[in-house]
């Protein structure tokens, strides 16, 4: 098959769900189909003359520096066909069997395409209220694609809005994660959490309930990694680590005992699954996403959105209570291995082909997974 995937804008910088589009793209490369990535310098059309001059201008040089690309926080087979293009204008999506948009975004020009585009779908990753106008992120589930949605939660919101969806949740990268010190070896109070600018990770939160979880153990100690500088007046027990990633990020949360995710809203949420992957019990907040690996008291704690007081007692909790971060990473680890690539892939490549497998009625499908 000729695939094709839509993101919504260039590469450098680590995102999770791009991570997702480009595992799949390897995969059913590795399978035999053709596939092709989309990268538009812009979604939406230029605002003005100087609006189409810029875009152009970073069109080009961004064409000539490579840096849309990946290449430094992903490795992308060289089967791929990864191509940058100046918009998403049906002159510059090539004929296909199957074309994917990645966000509301390029869900409306993909819901555009004339037929040689090949068979349309949207791959629904977030809940994308606040990255737009509402109307028209919710209008993207009305649009006549065939939705794929990676959570549970989602099949209700579909429901909800009288469409159908088919489940294929992600798979997780037990090669690139994994346990090489044994969490009973590590310092308890010792905590990991990925630090992100945009409001709805809630990493204000998250420093907020680091500091308060520290007035009542001292020795708490943090390693916050991400992608921006390191946020302004860091305390000296807490360390930042600027685009870790790969063997550096698996050594960082090995050395972790708790893994603190404060996010307001998650697809998915892949940080949090890469550490307990590596040993790390799990602080995190009661999200949607989250919800889709995490049950609270079972396999992580899970506190209220935007409570950091509620999240720093978790976190001394499991400070706290040896047999507790036992019980809940051993039950965590169970939970994920549900979660498997080839397994996923499958889904994706069924649904793909034309699966005529029966839909659940006003709801969705999923003959693959429980």
């Amino acid at each position: 098959m000729r695939i094709i995937f839509i993101e919504p804008g260039a590469s450098p910088n680590p995102v999770g769900g791009t991570k997702v589009v480009y595992e799949y793209a390897n995969r059913l490369t590795a399978r035999g189909h053709a596939v092709t990535v989309l990268h538009p310098v812009a979604v939406f059309p230029p605002k003005n003359l100087f609006d189409r001059f810029r875009r152009w201008s970073r069109f080009q040089r961004w064409r000539i520096s490579g840096r849309w690309r990946p290449d430094s926080w992903m490795s992308v087979s060289s089967s791929v066909r990864m191509v940058w293009v100046p918009g998403l204008e049906a002159r510059h999506v090539p004929p296909g069997d199957a074309v994917l948009a990645a966000t509301w975004r390029t869900a409306e020009h993909v819901a555009a395409l004339p037929p040689a585009s090949g068979r349309k779908f949207y791959l629904i990753q977030l809940w994308e209220t606040g990255t737009g106008p509402d109307e028209r992120v919710v209008g993207a589930w009305k649009l006549p694609l065939t939705k794929i949605v990676i959570a549970r939660r989602y099949l209700e919101i579909a429901h909800r809005l009288g469409e159908t969806a088919v489940y294929v949740p992600n798979g997780l990268d037990t090669v690139t994660f994994g346990i090489d010190t044994p969490p009973e070896a590590r310092d308890p109070a010792r905590i990991a959490m990925l630090y992100h600018r945009a409001v709805y990770k809630g990493s204000a939160d998250g420093l907020a309930a680091l500091r308060l979880a520290r007035t009542e153990r001292p020795d708490l100690t943090a390693d916050l990694y991400g992608v921006p500088p390191a946020p302004p007046d860091l305390p000296d027990w807490i360390s930042y680590h600027r685009r870790v990633l790969g063997a550096d990020l698996r050594r960082l949360l090995n050395r972790a005992c708790i893994f603190v995710s404060p996010s307001r809203n998650e697809g998915w949420g892949l940080p949090p699954c890469e550490a307990q992957l590596c040993g790390c019990v799990l602080a995190i907040t009661d999200n949607d996403g989250h919800r889709e690996f995490a049950v609270d008291g079972e396999t992580a704690l899970l506190s209220p959105i935007g409570d950091p007081a509620a999240l720093a007692a978790n976190i001394v909790r499991l400070i706290d209570d040896a047999g507790l971060r036992r019980r809940l990473t051993a039950a965590g680890l169970e939970k994920l291995g549900h979660f498997d690539w080839e397994r996923s892939c499958d889904a994706l490549e069924a649904e793909l082909k034309g699966d005529t497998t029966p839909r659940l009625p006003s709801m969705g499908r999923s003959s693959a997974f429980p």
